[in-house]
């Protein structure tokens, strides 16, 4: 049998060769023009007072203060529902310290966030996808921790189910 390019076999191994060669040149050429961007922040050196907020994340959070209406209607069905946490763990409803441990962590990892305020709306200009998490609203009224509470939640678009998810300890049936 007689072969038609003899020196095909050879070429083509070379050519893959330089090709290959070329590709991971690119690769590596683009990974330090824009690798760099891609890594996180190098974090700013610790504070004292950096430090003790730190240290301070493990204590669990001052007992709450408020009286909150929850109106929820879920699947067709509604119910209404009170709160009242007069600041005294051992005898307010579990809700109390769930909502305010809740608010605690949401302050902790959010520049909106505040331990006082587990209830703050939405930002402005939040981006947000437009999935639907379920027909589920509420309607909350009140005071927490001194400040009027006047919001409604609902499930329709990923920013409010994180709120859904965030008020969970009074949007659920109080037990």
């Amino acid at each position: 049998m007689v072969k038609l390019n003899p020196r095909r076999g050879v070429l083509g191994s070379v050519g893959t060769t330089v090709l290959g060669a070329l590709c991971l040149g690119g690769a590596l050429s683009y990974g330090a023009a824009v690798g760099g961007s891609l890594m996180a922040p190098e974090p700013a050196p610790a504070t004292e007072s950096a430090v003790n907020t730190v240290s301070d994340l493990g204590s669990s959070p001052a007992p709450p203060v408020g009286e909150l209406r929850i109106s929820v209607v879920d699947k067709g069905r509604a119910y209404v529902q009170n709160l009242t946490c007069k600041g005294e763990p051992g005898s307010d409803p579990a809700a109390c310290s769930e909502i305010a441990s809740v608010a605690a962590e949401w302050a902790a990892g959010s520049a909106r966030g505040s331990a006082d305020n587990p209830f703050a709306e939405v930002a402005p200009g939040a981006v947000c996808t437009e999935r639907s998490y379920g027909p589920q609203e509420a309607v909350i009224t009140g005071t927490w921790e001194g400040q009027k509470v006047d919001t409604e939640v609902d499930r329709s678009d990923s920013c409010q189910e994180a709120r859904w998810q965030r008020l969970r300890p009074v949007t659920k049936p109080l037990g």
